[in-house]
């Protein structure tokens, strides 16, 4: 019986995360009202705000649906080894976005105004603490060339990426500049703490030098 119910649950949540997507790229993020949102998902509004709260909990759930989906697909990938890791985390994240522009773009833009760093809250934590774990292997391995406080440099690299997400998603720049830049910052901070070889093929990911 529990398990009907659950999987019923389970299935109005992914119908309005689905909704929600569909609302965003019509519309952007003020297209997404509780109203809107339960219409085309088929399900009452005092359902949305049982489950979700607010719409600030629905845009955090479709965030956190893709990472879900994003940590399954990486899981299934060969280990990439220590730093190679990150590297494949940022791109299958830019592999999405650019992918649904539409969606993600009106998303990023108002990060902003949301709680937590750089409006990210708990998804934002999840993706540090993935680039964490990573960097505490790397650490582990002895890439870098000093102790370095890996909780730090993860939340620094994640808010160095998020600053040029948001430049993206408000057209301070195009999606090639932020491909560029954003390959350039993370490179950068790796060349600054990874001892050789692993800081030589940093700086030559980074494209500073041949």
């Amino acid at each position: 019986m529990s398990d009907g119910w659950e999987r019923r649950q389970e299935r109005t949540r992914r119908d309005v995360i689905d909704a929600a997507g569909e609302l965003i790229a019509e519309a952007g993020v003020v297209g997404l009202t509780m109203r809107k949102l339960a219409e085309r998902a088929g399900v009452a509004v005092a359902t949305l705000y049982n489950q979700f709260g607010d719409r600030d909990g629905v845009l955090v759930a479709f965030v956190s649906s893709g990472l879900d989906q994003l940590e399954l697909e990486l899981d299934a990938q060969p280990d990439a080894g220590p730093i190679d890791t990150t590297r494949e985390l940022f791109e299958a994240l830019d592999e999405n976005f650019a992918a649904e522009p539409e969606v993600w773009r009106p998303i990023f833009a108002s990060l902003k105004s949301g709680s937590g760093g750089h409006g990210m809250g708990e998804v934002g934590d999840r993706v540090v603490a993935y680039i964490e774990t990573d960097f505490a292997k790397a650490a582990a391995d002895g890439r870098f060339e000093i102790d370095v406080d890996v909780a730090s440099l993860a939340r620094h690299v994640f808010n160095t990426r998020m600053n040029r997400l948001e430049k993206w998603a408000t057209d301070a720049i195009d999606w090639t500049a932020y491909r560029s830049s954003s390959t350039l910052g993370l490179e950068l901070i790796l060349a600054s703490v990874l001892q050789d070889p692993h800081r030589r093929e940093a700086l030559l990911r980074s494209g500073v030098t041949g």
